[in-house]
């Protein structure tokens, strides 16, 4: 059985272990997530820390390079995407951490919830929920600012969405709260 063929409920892999823990199962059996040396998860830290960086470089240079040598011009949807993609490797050193690599979001939410949420108390619901919102397209209940992913792939791929300077500074603080949080887990 796919990833497609079963139908995962966000909310209910938050408030039930149970139901979280079958799921991370049923990835396990699929291969979606594999065991690997924990060690590993200082590659993916790293890797989220050069996104953050590169992002805040970006945002930063609107103010100076950008502003005097393409005037006109704003690459707030790729500050967007990059912010995106240093949640999704924090994410990923969470879990390689615990010994883990995952295929796909879905499998890597599941896990963070089942080991950083169910069994460890490490993050809180609302941090889950942050990282559900950045992940994934769904978005039951879950009121933070900005659903990343979604906002990702317009960025990527729409033509018609212009981004604001807001939106990228929420998204910069948010990120830079996450990765430090995720640094002082990895750090123990």
């Amino acid at each position: 059985m796919e990833v497609s063929e079963v139908k995962i409920d966000i909310q209910r892999l938050i408030g039930n272990k149970n139901y979280c823990e079958n799921i991370f199962k049923h990835f396990i059996s699929i291969n979606v997530i594999n065991k690997i040396e924990p060690e590993l998860f200082g590659r993916h830290l790293n890797k989220a820390l050069h996104n953050l960086e590169f992002a805040n470089f970006i945002l930063q240079e609107h103010e100076h390079s950008i502003k005097e040598k393409l005037k006109g011009k704003s690459f707030y949807d790729w500050c967007v995407t990059i912010f995106y993609y240093s949640i999704y490797h924090a994410s990923l050193a969470l879990i390689s951490r615990l010994g883990y690599e995952s295929k796909n979001h879905l499998a890597t939410i599941t896990t963070l919830i089942l080991f950083y949420y169910h069994k460890d108390n490490i993050l809180e619901k609302k941090e889950i929920e942050f990282i559900i919102e950045k992940m994934h397209l769904e978005k039951e209940d879950i009121d933070t600012i900005i659903d990343s992913k979604k906002l990702r792939e317009e960025a990527c791929y729409g033509a018609d969405k212009s981004f604001e300077l807001l939106q990228a500074k929420n998204m910069q603080k948010q990120t830079a709260e996450f990765i430090n949080k995720v640094r002082g887990v990895l750090e123990e």
